[in-house]
């Protein structure tokens, strides 16, 4: 049962709020940050999902589900992974969680040119992977009085694209996004294109934008 806001009569609806997030609320209702009669309204069953890197025996069957959505979407015959794909995927650290492995595999389905996933498909080779640390990956260093996400988001956005040429698609593929989320991040950060280059139609993403954990 609710009412609207300025309303008088209490409208009921049958319905079930499921709500995600990778912050620590109990910290930010401590801190201010986060209304606590939100918290205490949201927070009635509560289930803790690890991170992809400790979930490694779901990430192939996650990967082949991948596969078949988006296979089907591009229509192209993708019949699975070889195994030098699949144990890439399982050494890698997944940062971005299922966002970041659902990009991988619709950028390498697009890229595959066989019937199957091969490791070069994925592009997986210069990025963080578990016990391997990091070749030539950008650090970020956060100065003591803080950063604000929003400012390294963009910072990353428009290194990326100064390394594409600023071709969209190819920014996109560097920082293991889809091009509609590279297109919605440049709107609504405010990146702009120097003379002679445009940003694609701002298209709202169809997945949610994935934000740094």
């Amino acid at each position: 049962e609710f009412e609207r806001l300025g309303g008088t009569r209490t409208l009921r609806v049958d319905v079930r709020l499921i709500a995600a997030t990778n912050r620590d609320l109990p910290a930010m209702v401590q801190t201010g940050h986060f209304r606590e009669d939100l918290y205490y309204r949201l927070n009635v069953v509560s289930i803790e999902m690890p991170p992809l890197r400790e979930r490694k025996d779901d990430i192939v069957p996650l990967a082949n589900t991948f596969i078949r959505k988006f296979a089907g979407e591009l229509k192209k015959k993708i019949d699975g992974l070889e195994s030098d794909a699949q144990k890439l995927l399982m050494r890698y650290n997944w940062p971005g969680n299922i966002r970041e492995l659902e990009n991988t595999i619709e950028r390498a389905i697009l890229l595959a040119e066989g019937r199957s996933i091969v490791s070069g498909d994925l592009r997986l080779g210069e990025v963080p992977t578990a016990g391997g640390g990091r070749e030539h990956a950008a650090v970020v260093k956060i100065p003591p009085t803080g950063i604000p996400l929003e400012d390294i988001e963009r910072h990353a956005l428009v290194e990326a694209l100064k390394m594409s040429n600023w071709v969209q698609k190819d920014a996109a593929e560097l920082l293991a996004i889809s091009p509609r989320v590279m297109n919605y991040k440049i709107k609504t950060l405010g990146i702009e294109f120097p003379r002679g280059r445009r940003a694609a139609p701002l298209q709202p993403p169809t997945e949610p934008v994935a934000q740094a954990s």
